[in-house]
């Protein structure tokens, strides 16, 4: 695995140590997804590990681990360069969100059934939350998120039980009603289709365009 690439706080490696302990070679293994939480919750109360993570994503968008090969990976968003991310998954592989500076909207989203003649996937809306610094949120195998930046300093930790190059992702495009299976190894589309919102709830959230326009200020 990659280190920091500064010298981490006491505070701070002992959570990555603790991390790397659980994960082991199966990151995919029963329970791994909420002990590895547990740990970076607890860690987060901490403000040094807080400063120093929002720090790190300042130097690098791979702070620990391998994006590049299966393995854990913790990756650094600055949602004012990214912005608004459309309704994803990570395929087989679990993916947790911890925020470290800022508020950030996440919409859970579930495949609530796929129409047998058309192909069309009905989308329904599980939940949603407004996270703030040291929030941390999971979102297990075949959950898709959404991601609304709520203030311009909102930085978020991406968690991932492995590569994105290994896996094919649903994205589901909220402005024109396309879903795709998406191929980070190949950087394209490998299956695309149609999809709709299914739900009264679902019908609630947000449109991408009002992203970042009705932001908490």
């Amino acid at each position: 695995m990659n280190a920091p690439t500064k010298t981490a706080p006491p505070a701070m490696q002992a959570m990555l140590d603790d991390m790397l302990r659980i994960a082991g070679d199966d990151a995919h293994r029963p329970g791994v997804m909420e002990q590895l939480a547990a740990v970076m919750k607890k860690a987060m109360a901490n403000p040094e590990v807080l400063n120093a993570l929002r720090d790190a994503t300042l130097e690098t968008a791979d702070i620990y681990g391998s994006m590049a090969d299966p393995g854990l990976g913790i990756g650094g968003v600055r949602s004012a360069q990214i912005g608004y991310r459309e309704p994803h998954d990570h395929g087989a592989c679990w993916a947790i969100n911890v925020q470290v500076a800022g508020k950030l909207r996440l919409v859970h989203w579930t495949q609530d059934s796929v129409d047998p003649a058309t192909g069309t996937v009905r989308l329904r809306k599980i939940d949603e939350i407004v996270m703030g610094p040291g929030d941390v949120d999971c979102s297990p195998p075949g959950v898709a998120h959404e991601l609304y930046p709520e203030t311009d300093d909102s930085i978020e930790l991406a968690v991932r039980c492995h590569s994105l190059a290994t896996i094919i992702q649903n994205r589901y495009d909220r402005s024109t009603g396309e879903h795709k299976h998406w191929s980070w190894a190949q950087k394209q589309a490998i299956h695309t289709g149609r999809f709709e919102v299914v739900g009264e709830a679902g019908l609630t959230a947000r449109a991408p365009g009002e992203a970042m326009t009705a932001r908490i200020k």
